[in-house]
């Protein structure tokens, strides 16, 4: 019999993971031009990213700043959660259809490479596909997953973890390639994820650390040999993360626009035990009802807490399963916070020494149960390997029973949340050539995502003083297009909350075009907003002619 070349099952494996994804997240891609896959206003930055970056290279621009954003100081994008990486991977799809749509495909392509990837790891330490596969659709399918999607896609490409996990065995156990060729391998990666999602790569290391403690407390008479193979990988992997990510690097710590302190206290979105076992809004089962979830989803449910508990007692003795069981309780421990509060009882935990490390300061706890859902889909895969290699038939049912059991309340909940930001025809019908040149744009809805997302579908032909990113302020970073006179008048103007003036006084007037001046507008772009007939009668006040409809639009062009 001709044996299946080695590759043929992780290709089938690919292609039902990207298919599933397609299949959950893939009605946004046929709800027409400016639908994607998920909710909130968070994506537009990401969809901007996506432009950006082709853009920047194409036209000899550093990717890594820009001023075609918060002009005319600009942005540093190593500041923000910038996915400059996948953006230059995408460049070829967002040139077609778009940023809105390559974001969509983005985020397919993620879950169902996250999935795929997960599946590649945990094949390592199973004698089947099948329990590998089903351990990957946990990991890349999980209720993490499913709600970073909505809006996060630098936490939502998770395939660093995994990969991480696969070339740890490779160096420490398996010891079959060169520990050179492994660290420059995983060195590059680690790379990449810097340039993906710094607050991924930072959990991961942490992650790493306990895990490889846990292994050298359980392994200790191995450690010598180990170190002899660790030491050359993990030098080659910082010499090849070095030259790949050290300008990078440089731009942040040393580069223009940097920001130092917090914009806000993150440690508020941890979780509550409650919600590890209440169905959240991503569940699709959930007879008592659903939980909320404040970024992210946590919910493992008991049955899948019982199967993993069992998997721990059962099959205790292998350095896999103590491992699996050491990474899951700490990421439970960690997301629950800085604090448990029981009662009247506020018990300090393990996250108040994190947020003091580098890289972590601005981690939400939340997000750590990523590798819980990591940890859990090992202990689901090696248990359930363990049971279809039993000789006796009824544990092997019994085996398939039970996880079938323990992963269907996690069943994502159907029809997947769906988004949409309209683009005015004046964006995408080159029109914008009558607002570019020198100088910057201001548009309206002034504090609106929508100016970003104009901005990219018109393939960054202008630039604006607005984009809701990080910048330096007085004290705290500035997370806003900037606060001045103007922008509070346009502000409530485009909301609807007041009405706009039938005149201006000659101060005020001064005070706004002084305003334009410092942020070298020339032109402006009133666009739709429950409040534009008052801010059309505002700009037509200031500027002192009327403006031009356009696409959509009202437009004020070749300002003095």
């Amino acid at each position: 019999m001709t044996r299946a070349p080695a590759w043929r099952v992780p290709a089938l494996l690919l292609a039902l993971y990207l298919g599933l994804a397609l299949a959950l997240l893939g009605g946004a891609l046929l709800g027409g031009r400016g639908s994607f896959p998920g909710a909130g206003t968070d994506p537009a930055i990401f969809m901007w990213d996506l432009e950006w970056v082709p853009f920047a290279l194409g036209h000899h621009l550093d990717p890594l700043v820009t001023s075609y954003i918060q002009y005319p100081a600009g942005a540093n994008l190593m500041w923000n959660t910038s996915i400059l990486f996948p953006a230059l991977l995408m460049a070829p799809v967002t040139a077609l259809p778009g940023p809105v749509t390559s974001y969509g495909i983005l985020t397919i392509l993620a879950v169902g490479l996250s999935a795929w990837c997960g599946a590649l790891a945990i094949r390592r330490h199973t004698a089947r596909w099948l329990p590998a596969a089903i351990g990957g659709l946990l990991y890349g399918f999980s209720p993490y997953m499913m709600s970073q999607a909505l809006r996060h896609p630098q936490l939502d490409i998770a395939v660093y973890p995994p990969l991480v996990l696969l070339l740890a065995d490779e160096i420490l156990v398996r010891r079959r390639r060169s520990p050179l060729l492994l660290g420059t391998l995983l060195g590059a990666a680690t790379a990449a994820q810097l340039l993906t999602g710094e607050e991924v790569l930072g959990l991961t290391a942490l992650m790493a650390v306990i895990v490889l403690v846990a292994l050298a407390l359980t392994r200790r008479h191995e450690v010598a040999t180990a170190l002899q193979r660790a030491l050359p990988a993990a030098a080659a992997a910082f010499a090849s993360f070095a030259v790949l990510a050290g300008c990078p690097i440089y731009v942040q710590l040393l580069g223009p626009q940097r920001i130092s302190g917090l914009s806000r206290v993150l440690d508020i979105y941890a979780a509550s035990p409650g919600q590890l076992i209440d169905p959240s809004a991503m569940q699709e089962i959930a007879p008592f009802g659903h939980s909320g979830f404040i970024d992210t989803s946590v919910y493992v449910g008991v049955p899948l807490i019982l199967l993993a508990l069992t998997a721990v007692v059962v099959l205790r003795r292998r350095t896999v399963i103590q491992l699996a069981a050491v990474a899951l309780g700490a990421a439970i421990v960690l997301c629950l916070g800085t604090a448990l509060r029981v009662g009247g009882l506020h018990i300090p935990l393990p996250w108040t020494l994190i947020t003091h490390l580098p890289m972590l300061s601005d981690a939400v706890p939340l997000r750590i149960m990523l590798f819980g859902y990591l940890a859990l889909s090992l202990l689901v895969a090696v248990s359930l390997d363990a049971a279809l290699g039993h000789a006796d038939v009824r544990l092997r049912r019994a085996g398939a029973v039970a996880v079938v059991v323990a992963l269907l309340p996690l069943f994502p909940s159907l029809p997947y949340p769906t988004g949409r930001f309209a683009i005015p025809a004046f964006f995408t019908d080159g029109s914008t050539a009558q607002i570019g040149g020198p100088g910057s744009v201001l548009m309206t809805p002034y504090l609106g995502v929508e100016p970003l997302v104009w901005q990219a579908a018109s393939g960054m032909a202008f630039r604006t003083e607005q984009g809701l990113v990080f910048v330096p302020g007085s004290g705290l970073p500035h997370w806003s297009a900037p606060d001045d006179a103007l922008g509070t008048e346009l502000t409530a103007l485009g909301t609807g909350a007041q009405s706009a003036p039938a005149t201006l006084s000659p101060s005020m007037r001064e005070t706004y075009l002084a305003d334009l001046r410092a942020h070298g507008v020339t032109s402006i772009v009133v666009g739709p907003s429950a409040g534009e007939a008052g801010v059309v009668r505002f700009v037509t006040e200031l500027t002192g002619r009327s403006g031009q409809s356009s696409g959509g639009v009202v437009v004020w062009s070749q300002l003095p």
